[in-house]
């Protein structure tokens, strides 16, 4: 299992599973366990360990953003498909381009889909629906204790090299889980509660553990990552709300390097790792 498929969602991610029984079979999810930002001194990686750094690119497809005032696969996130009957949508595109995150960091992006305004209430539960495909890119500087400034590079496929420049690579999100289909990732920490993430064929529907094939185990069912927040404080729309953003997180997340070779220090690996992010309501005066 890939150290991006172990750190879903805002890279604050022991396992533990949740599942549903029936007829044997099961609708799992993986538990998060934190990470951390990656050190600029010292040993930049622990043994078998990663850290979150900000990437040059990051890039992905975004198909649709709404709200909900329930969680969307049951509030103990074991259901098999997506519950949208307490959800609106606030902005849609059937066949949406890739677009590169990282080159707006500190900016607004316009996408080319369609937005409306949703109706008033209350939602504690956004969503997003994104491609699983992470095009991602990256470098860092790291001084080792008594040792000499190394910069570390994306070397693509995976690769880490000292000479740079950072090269792009992709990385496919099929699976949570190792022998099994583990549809689902759950309580990751971000600003204002937690995001749980949810691979699922193109209709919304996650798989069951043995809805699998292949080497590694990909879920037969992985075309959509759906990332669901749980807001500590739901906000309200009023007659007030012009705009409701979605602000994605990409600084210390995004991309990771790894330890390859089981033994702390220097990275060996490159690889995606999930973006943060938060709601905002703008209200007129």
């Amino acid at each position: 299992m890939s150290h991006y498929l172990k750190f879903l969602f805002s890279a604050l991610f022991v396992f533990s599973t949740l599942s549903l029984s029936a007829n044997a079979q099961s609708i799992t999810n993986e538990n998060a366990v934190a990470s951390s930002a990656c050190p600029t001194t010292g040993n930049m990686v622990a043994q078998n360990g990663d850290c979150r750094v900000t990437p040059s690119t990051f890039s992905t497809t975004i198909y649709e953003i709404g709200l909900c005032t329930a969680h969307p696969y049951g509030a103990a996130k074991t259901s098999a498909t997506f519950d949208a009957s307490t959800c609106v949508v606030i902005y849609t595109d059937a066949a949406p381009a890739a677009v590169d995150l990282a080159a707006a960091i500190g900016t607004n992006t316009s996408l080319s889909g369609t937005a409306s305004a949703p109706p008033e209430g209350t939602y504690g539960f956004p969503y997003i629906k994104l491609g699983t495909d992470f095009t991602v890119a990256g470098s860092f500087t790291n001084t080792p204790t008594g040792g000499v400034a190394t910069t570390y590079y994306s070397g693509g496929a995976g690769a880490v090299n000292t000479t740079g420049p950072a090269v792009t690579q992709t990385d496919s999100l099929k699976n949570f889980g190792d022998t099994l289909c583990s549809s689902g990732y759950v309580g990751a920490a971000v600003v204002g509660g937690t995001m749980d993430g949810f691979i699922t064929d193109t209709a919304f529907t996650r798989s069951i553990d043995t809805d699998k094939s292949g080497t590694p185990v990909i879920c037969n069912k992985s075309d959509r990552l759906i990332a669901v927040m749980n807001l500590a404080a739901p906000f309200t729309v009023t007659s007030q709300t012009y705009a409701v953003n979605f602000n994605f997180i990409l600084t210390n997340y995004g991309a990771q390097f790894v330890d390859g070779n089981n033994a702390a220090g220097a990275p060996e690996e490159f690889a995606s790792a999930p973006f943060a992010g938060y709601f905002t309501v703008l209200n007129a005066d």
